[in-house]
């Protein structure tokens, strides 16, 4: 009998190889339900809810991941363990850059390594960096979809409370070394799925919503927010096409 994951309940080739990794398991269901055709919930375990579907005539699946490296790391280690080869990250962030706004789309080339899951792999020295054929695929479909978007390296952190507008004492002091250093935003889980792409050698890659700027304080409205996910979703959705079809 084939082993089935601890975590994901899932076993080899019960999951299409093409995976959109949101964290919120409500996006997962949004996706799964709203994006996908032929849409079939495969699991509901702990804060990974999986399903399968096609999109634009290929399989596709997601898989939420919850919030933090931890759990990304088990999502993506179990996901590869019954060969799924393509990850794309898509969730929100908050801006380093006055220029990048509420509602602006970010593709990720690569990650600062502020989580503590990614050094139980591999030494601090190794970088998180993005497949570079995912990331060609997220911005071809950009053109398709006719979307702007920002490119470049994004900071992972474990401590929400540290540095977001909810945290305790000055953020923005602890934050102004990594806008003065050109880091785009700052998120919780692209660093770890990074490192462990390129450690088991499948693609991933990474597209950010922008939920709000951490050094204006502007932040995105709930319907400004929607739309901009909706496309990110369909551009990820897009660029995993493409990928499997080799078009990369």
């Amino acid at each position: 009998m084939e082993q089935v994951q601890y975590h994901i309940r899932c076993k080899k080739d019960d999951v299409n190889k093409a995976v959109l990794l949101p964290g919120d398991i409500e996006r997962a269901d949004y996706i799964g339900t709203k994006f996908f055709r032929d849409s079939e919930k495969i699991i509901e375990n702990r804060e990974f809810h999986i399903y399968n579907g096609s999109y634009e005539d290929k399989p596709v699946a997601v898989c939420s991941t919850g919030i933090g490296c931890m759990s990304a790391a088990v999502a993506i280690e179990e996901l590869t363990n019954i060969g799924c080869k393509y990850f794309i990250r898509v969730g929100t962030c908050g801006s380093l850059s006055p220029q990048i706004n509420p509602g602006d789309i970010i593709i990720a080339t690569g990650a600062i390594r502020g989580d503590g899951a990614s050094k139980e792999y591999v030494p601090i020295e190794y970088p998180a960096v993005a497949d570079y054929r995912t990331i060609i695929a997220l911005r071809n479909r950009t053109k398709k979809e006719d979307t702007g978007y920002n490119l470049g390296i994004i900071r992972t952190h474990d401590a929400f409370y540290m540095e977001s507008p909810f945290a305790f004492g000055d953020y923005k002091k602890r934050i102004s070394v990594w806008a003065e250093a050109g880091v785009l935003a700052i998120e919780n889980e692209s660093s770890t799925l990074f490192v462990i792409g390129s450690l088991r050698k499948v693609q991933v890659g990474a597209i950010l919503v922008v939920a709000g700027n951490l050094i204006t304080g502007k932040k995105g409205t709930k319907d400004e927010l929607r739309k901009s996910i909706d496309k990110a979703i369909a551009i990820a959705a897009g660029a995993l096409v493409d990928l499997q079809e080799e078009k990369i």
